[in-house]
């Protein structure tokens, strides 16, 4: 068998297959698969025949299950690798969960295509820089929560970087509302954690939290003509500059510089770099 044949793309029933079989404890094929696809995998070295008998005949009525070899092992987890490189596209965003555990998971912008052993350049948040990780360790963003109704009050909610509640607080603007978060000591061991965290204005719809957790009573903001309101959300973005400049269809990719000690630059077919907001304002009227 060449190695050409065992390193061959499986198709995306044959994906499903041996994805099925790489989470199964035994490393079964599911039962319903297809005989021709067996055989097709079987010649490719992907699976083998476990037999009800000791005569040696891999006839149908013989077979027990069809289980993975190494081959197929490897083949799964290529076709892994495929599946989260489709859902963690370069320029994406993520949540990134080392082997340490939830405690040191991280913010990350994915900045290449998979290596052949599943893992990708991400720019780490945490890091300010450029790290290595592995696919399987990413996970999506939150999504974003639907715009609320009624009018905007002088309540906060705190959130981490998957947009868990950590605290609600009292504050004027977003710089008094960040310091009163760091008052609470979920936020502060947040902030060591992701190295920061985000605050959002609440509004009169979404006053339905016990006063008792509330710890006081919500005073509404004056109305727009007496005093606008400006709400400004910083710390962790569900859209990311470069995800933004991918879907406009703005050309070039956005890179790690090295001489400028790892930072982000969008790179333009002609050599051109941008730094993340000058390509924002020239291609997103930002």
């Amino acid at each position: 068998m060449t190695s050409a044949a065992l390193d061959a793309p499986a198709t995306d029933y044959q994906a499903r297959l041996l994805l099925a079989a790489l989470d199964d404890p035994q490393r079964r094929i599911p039962s319903d698969a297809k005989t021709r696809t067996l055989n097709i995998m079987r010649l490719r070295q992907w699976v083998r025949p476990v037999l009800r008998d000791r005569s040696g005949s891999s006839i149908p009525s013989n077979v027990r299950y069809w289980t993975l070899t190494h081959h197929g092992v490897n083949a799964a987890n290529r076709a892994r690798t495929a599946q989260l490189a489709e859902q963690f596209p370069v320029a994406a965003a993520a949540v990134y969960i080392p082997e340490e555990g939830e405690a040191h998971r991280n913010i990350v912008v994915v900045m290449s295509e998979p290596a052949a052993d599943g893992t990708v350049e991400v720019h780490s948040v945490k890091h300010e820089g450029p790290v290595r990780v592995s696919l399987a360790q990413l996970r999506e963003l939150p999504p974003l929560r639907p715009e609320p109704e009624g009018d905007l009050t002088d309540w906060w909610v705190i959130t981490d970087a998957e947009g868990a509640e950590l605290a609600h607080v009292e504050a004027k603007d977003d710089p008094m509302a960040r310091t009163a978060a760091m008052r609470h000591a979920k936020v502060r061991a947040v902030v060591r954690r992701d190295k920061g965290f985000a605050v959002r204005r609440l509004h009169t719809s979404e006053l339905s939290i016990s006063i008792g957790e509330l710890h006081g009573v919500p005073r509404i903001s004056p109305a727009p003509d007496e005093r606008p309101a400006i709400t400004v959300q910083t710390g962790f973005t569900r859209k990311s500059i470069p995800t933004r400049l991918r879907e406009s269809g703005a050309p070039g990719a956005m890179v790690t510089n090295k001489a400028a000690g790892g930072a982000l630059r969008w790179r333009l077919p002609d050599g051109e770099e941008l730094t993340p907001g000058e390509a924002a304002k020239r291609f997103l009227d930002d």
